[in-house]
């Protein structure tokens, strides 16, 4: 009878040993409802160069206009007056600066969209080029890439003015039950250098701490590979094992043993 209660108790932890759901799995573990954390920073994305842009001029003079127009051409009635509305790609040079047609360089590099086009149009209209020069700015070809244990890895474009690394994950399909969550990559060109951060998405407080929960432009996510997918690699067939449970058991099976043979 003894024995019999023992090989229950054993069955019992060994299937607890199986289906317990590891501690680094759940994000944000810390957190505890109505906690308020402030971010390092708002996350706004900060233009850098070879950043590509548009530029939308608009005037009442068309011919005024036509000195800001490197692209298309497309009138608009806005109520009773005619407006030229001229959109205009740049890419920013390595001096920060994007060189407009009569205006000249105009330095742009480490400000933000909505100050950016702030910076052109006080140009236009200082410099008397365009005193009613109404300019908007949109970023293109802006993009982040998601590597390693996501269900959709790839480059991704940079749609809005902050994008957070949980959004990111989002748009890769989240991590797959592969990706180890304590253990997220992300790789930060920062002028001539990469700056390397290695986040802990369990803890609340480290990655709303970090200045990579917002991304940038050209950040690449990298999420590594858990102990599970490695050793499937190695040894086929055992992929539904984890180092936990072969320990669990080889305790359980030895004090089995120890209480059998005594």
């Amino acid at each position: 009878m003894k024995i019999r209660n023992l090989i229950l108790v054993a069955g019992g932890a060994i299937l607890m040993a199986s289906c317990a759901t590891p501690k680094n799995y759940n994000y944000l573990q810390d957190l505890q409802n109505g906690q308020q954390i402030t971010t390092s920073t708002d996350g706004t994305i900060r233009l850098q160069p070879n950043d590509q842009i548009t530029v939308l001029v608009r005037s009442k003079d068309p011919e005024m206009g036509n000195l800001f127009n490197k692209g298309i051409i497309t009138n608009l009635k806005a109520g009773l007056a005619d407006q030229s509305l001229y959109m205009m790609g740049y890419t920013i040079g390595p001096d920060g600066c994007i060189d407009m047609p009569s205006a000249g360089k105009i330095s742009i590099a480490g400000k933000t969209r909505f100050e950016a086009q702030e910076t052109i149009q006080e140009k236009l209209r200082s410099s008397e080029l365009l005193k009613d020069a109404n300019v908007t700015v949109e970023t293109i070809n802006m993009t982040y890439t998601v590597m390693g244990e996501v269900n959709k890895p790839g480059n991704y474009q940079i749609e809005k003015d902050a994008i957070t690394l949980f959004e990111a994950l989002g748009k890769a399909g989240d991590i797959n039950v592969y990706g180890k969550r304590d253990s997220v990559m992300v790789i930060r060109q920062t002028g001539k250098e990469k700056k390397i951060y290695n986040l802990c998405l369990n803890s609340g407080k480290e990655i709303f701490g970090s200045d990579a929960y917002y991304i940038q432009q050209n950040d690449v996510i990298y999420v590594k590979a858990n102990d599970t997918k490695a050793r499937q690699s190695k040894t086929p067939g055992n992929e539904s094992r984890t180092l936990s449970f072969w320990l669990t058991l080889a305790s359980v099976l030895t004090a089995l043993g120890v209480a059998i043979f005594k």
